[in-house]
């Protein structure tokens, strides 16, 4: 069997009164100022709320960068067709051009 002696007790007493003693060390350390639980646990729960808020407006801007990134690759290819197009048809008004097709214009200008 096992039981509390007088000895377990008032060890007991003593590591009951060295906890104290140190909350109140601390206590003096912290200030006149101390929070109570409650306005620590408002605090984290404030905290927690922007961290979220944070996150959704970093999704907001991902999908934004997104619309952003498929915007210039489509102006890219529409770039090149059209610069590929109208060279197409330069070269092709330039065969067709007597003036330019002329060797002999074409070696004095």
């Amino acid at each position: 069997m096992t039981g509390t002696t007088s000895d377990d007790v008032g060890e007991d007493t003593a590591e009951l009164a060295r906890l104290r003693a140190e909350v109140e060390r601390l206590r003096e350390l912290i200030g006149p100022v101390e929070k109570s639980y409650i306005e620590l646990q408002v605090d984290l729960l404030g905290a927690r709320d922007a961290a979220i808020g944070a996150e959704a407006a970093l999704g907001v801007a991902r999908g934004y960068n997104a619309a952003l990134e498929a915007e210039v690759e489509r102006l890219q290819r529409d770039f090149r067709w059209l610069r590929d197009n109208v060279v197409q048809r330069i070269r092709r008004l330039r065969s067709h051009n007597p003036v330019t097709n002329n060797p002999f214009t074409r070696l004095g200008g």
